[in-house]
């Protein structure tokens, strides 16, 4: 009973003080002058989300997946690879397994993808960028490198959207599945401290030895960036928040961040969205975070602390079905069908831990937000934004009226990288907090 009330203290505590910053940077994303708004057309929508990129196909697990135990070993070792057939030409591809650590800092064994143009690299090698993937699900058939090159599945709708064309901007791109998709383990969907380890333990496996004789990499390994979008742009921000502490080997020339998949943490935002009637795309993120973290957090957080017993009947669908399959299985009601209204606060304590920001990312930062997005809440990224600058971060942030949330990643792409480059070569990197 004294651990209970305990944990209802913390839980109480910390949902008053993320409200109180959230209120308070909220407020500051409303009365302060905007960062600059770039007034651009809206992106095609048959260019930023194709129809063979809606993921309607949830691929088996090949083989190559199903490892057996294996010794623990330090961070970023690298277990297993091989290549992957059918890519572009002009690229040479490979899924692995690597060691990374779970929210416990223990060994986990997390699968990945690894491209690099077949051209001749600059001198020093290609720079490198580790590419944090956004929302496909989070079970064990939704990794990016298990089907990269098959349309309608979720490696193919983010290799040909998003890592392919940083790869045509002349990069390497290493990318996490992230913890419990391809390789066995406990699902780690909107887990922070794993998301992150995952995002940089992942450089550390395409800077190995093995990596180098077994891909022949031709990497600069004084190159490096972080690329995220979605749930990867809230992967990006603990990665580029962790790297310090967690790989200070690693040289990280900044983080870029698009429409991060933030948490709404004050509990009246979450209370109004749960008492949604009309059927909503969110259903379907808030049942990938209650089957990972009543599995990350057991004894803090259950299934049925959060969702209703319809919630509960379908969380067999969140653990075999992915993307579009799985979020379209909660559109026949409201949120309110699947999501308690009484949601317990260390649902928010939870959410105030897994929400990055609390302390300084020592490197810059650019990031960009799409006003028109449906899939997170813009309002969200503005206030983060703020708390970054407030916190003395560098970020370059880039406000686009009229893109969507797939939308902002084509118009941005051109900005973010020449940002990159100019990384790269040492330019001082722009900081517009100071019109905040």
């Amino acid at each position: 009973m004294a651990n209970e009330q305990k944990n209802e203290s913390r839980g109480l505590h910390a949902v008053i003080g993320i409200g109180t910053v959230v209120i308070f940077t909220v407020l500051l994303a409303l009365i302060a002058p905007q960062s600059p708004i770039v007034d651009v057309a809206a992106a095609n929508p048959d260019i930023a989300a194709p129809s063979d990129t809606s993921v309607t196909i949830t691929p088996e697990i090949p083989d190559f997946y199903n490892v057996t135990n294996t010794n623990p070993a330090a961070p970023g070792t690298l277990v297993k690879s091989e290549p992957i057939p059918g890519g572009p030409s002009n690229t040479k591809n490979f899924r692995f397994i690597y060691h990374s650590t779970d929210n416990d800092g223990k060994d986990q064994l997390v699968s990945g993808l690894y491209t690099e143009p077949t051209s001749t690299p600059p001198p020093g090698g290609f720079p490198l960028v580790t590419y944090a993937h956004g929302t496909t699900g989070s079970n064990r058939h939704c990794g990016v490198s298990l089907t990269p090159f098959q349309a309608n599945t979720p490696g193919f709708s983010n290799y040909s959207r998003q890592i392919m064309p940083l790869v045509q901007a002349g990069n390497a791109v290493v990318s996490t599945d992230y913890q419990g998709m391809g390789a066995p383990g406990t699902p780690m969907y909107l887990v922070g401290q794993v998301e992150g380890a995952n995002v940089l333990d992942a450089v550390r496996a395409a800077h190995s030895p093995e990596a180098a004789t077994q891909w022949q990499t031709n990497i600069n390994k004084d190159q490096t960036v972080i690329w995220g979008h979605s749930q990867g742009g809230h992967s990006s921000s603990f990665a580029a928040q962790m790297a310090p502490t967690y790989a200070p080997e690693i040289n990280i020339s900044g983080a870029a961040v698009l429409s991060p998949g933030l948490l709404p943490t004050l509990p009246l935002a979450v209370e109004t969205l749960a008492s949604g009637t009309e059927p909503s795309g969110m259903t379907g993120f808030v049942m990938l975070i209650a089957t990972s973290w009543s599995a990350t957090y057991p004894d803090r957080i259950k299934p049925e602390d959060i969702l209703t017993p319809a919630g509960i009947a379908k969380l067999p669908i969140v653990n075999s079905l992915c993307g579009e399959q799985e979020s379209d299985a909660f559109m026949d009601g409201g949120m309110s069908k699947y999501v308690r209204q009484d949601i317990p606060a260390e649902f928010y304590s939870l959410m105030a831990e897994n929400t990055p920001g609390s302390v300084p990312i020592k490197m810059p930062i650019v990031m960009v937000q799409g006003m028109k997005d449906t899939t997170i809440i813009p309002q969200l990224t503005l206030a983060f934004n703020k708390q970054l600058c407030l916190a003395g971060n560098t970020v370059d942030f880039h406000i686009y009226p009229n893109d969507t949330h797939p939308g902002v990643v084509v118009n941005s792409s051109q900005m973010i990288n020449q940002w990159i480059a100019d990384r790269f070569a040492g330019k001082p990197a722009p900081n517009n907090c100071s019109n905040q």
